[in-house]
């Protein structure tokens, strides 16, 4: 062996004569290693001038006299450069930008002895490239120092997330932020899959929203808030029990045998509702729902599909034969007057001098996504709808 296994000093041979030159050698590679600090590690090529025993780190692409040399130590030593090739674990004090560095993997990679920055920190536990503070503690305390303490929660835009999320066994269970929007809500999860808003407040207006519903905290069931329509006097109801006889269909429209239209759907109904109609001679009974009369004798109907059977001579009526109730749906009024469909849970119905009324609707229209008023076939007043629960 002629040379030391890590620092490759050279030894000093049997009967070898100068042994002072090998020694010297050594001496000369040990002053260069020993407690390392370079003078800078960003230069490709040897400086204009050097004095003796200054040390660089070689910077990659290096060229002119430290050609082929990236990364390795220059030392200049007796008017000429000397390259010691590092390993892994070698440290190195940078002076030109006051930090300590360390050869691994073929590169030169800070050594962060503080925490300002750091890429990863984990408390009582291992942070990832995800989850890069990670804290494992019964609890966490953020302090303030003099006053008060403020926890921001930053995103890039609008269209992305910034939220909290509340885990059990790591699967998320309730959210809150501003979830892919501007908004502010509130989500929750039974399954982890499915999620639910519970609260969304509107980051322009501050009014809040809760889609799922508000319950009663004895009882139990959902709470209904009454929403006032914007001009009731154009939403006029006008339920009528009245009966038909079909002359001719023709896809969507039914042509009747007297000018007895009105009877069946109301004129003042016209884009406000659909009134259901029933075919009883067919059994059982078939069913449509009537959105517009189009003449004095003709009604048109929502589906055309609905009247497919339907012939001339069948008898139609608005009273369902069972339990004699006249259901309408009032999903257009709902479009026109407050720009959404839904499933409300009543209406209030002004009768004028007759008085007004209010009436739960709890039963789904098949026709659309609201429910349906259900009046009892001998009603004759005619109602404007004051405002809707939902």
């Amino acid at each position: 062996m002629e040379q030391t296994s890590n620092l490759k000093l050279p030894y000093i041979a049997p009967s070898q004569a100068q042994k002072h030159v090998t020694h010297n050698e050594a001496i000369r590679a040990l002053d260069a290693l020993v407690q390392l600090s370079v003078i800078s590690r960003s230069l490709k090529e040897p400086p204009a001038s050097a004095k003796e025993g200054e040390r660089y780190i070689v910077s990659s692409g290096a060229i002119a006299g430290w050609n082929g040399k990236d990364g390795h130590i220059a030392a200049w030593q007796d008017g000429a450069w000397a390259f010691f090739q590092p390993v892994d674990g070698w440290h190195a004090w940078i002076a030109a930008e006051n930090c300590l560095a360390v050869f691994s993997q073929g590169h030169w990679t800070d050594i962060k002895t503080g925490t300002n920055p750091v890429d990863h920190v984990g408390i009582n536990t291992r942070a990832d490239d995800t989850n890069r503070l990670s804290i494992k503690s019964p609890a966490s305390l953020f302090d303030h120092a003099g006053e008060g303490h403020q926890l921001k929660i930053n995103k890039v835009g609008d269209q992305k997330l910034a939220s909290i999320l509340f885990q059990s066994g790591y699967e998320g269970r309730a959210e809150i932020g501003t979830i892919w929007n501007r908004d502010f809500s509130i989500k929750v999860s039974a399954d982890n899959k499915q999620w639910r808003e519970v609260m969304i407040a509107d980051g322009k207006t501050g009014m809040v929203q809760f889609p799922g519903g508000v319950v009663q905290a004895r009882t139990g069931k959902k709470l209904s808030g009454l929403i006032f329509l914007p001009d009731s006097n154009i939403a006029i109801l006008e339920p009528k029990a009245g009966t038909a006889v079909c002359a001719s269909v023709s896809a969507d429209l039914l042509s009747l045998k007297s000018q007895v239209a009105s009877t069946l759907f109301a004129s003042t109904m016209r884009g406000m509702a659909m009134v259901r109609i029933w075919n009883v001679s067919k059994s059982p009974a078939q069913s449509a729902w009537v959105k517009w009369d189009t003449g004095a004798d003709q009604l048109q109907v929502s589906s055309a599909d609905h009247i497919g059977q339907w012939v001339a001579g069948d008898n139609l009526q608005t009273a369902d034969p069972v339990n004699q109730t006249i259901a309408v749906d009032i999903s257009p009024l709902m479009y026109s007057q407050l720009g959404t469909i839904f499933a409300q849970d009543g209406v209030v119905l002004n009768g004028g001098a007759a008085g007004g009324m209010t009436l739960a609707c709890s039963i789904a229209s098949p026709v659309s996504s609201s429910n349906l008023i259900c009046f009892k076939a001998e009603e004759r007043r005619l109602f404007n709808v004051i405002g809707v629960y939902g």
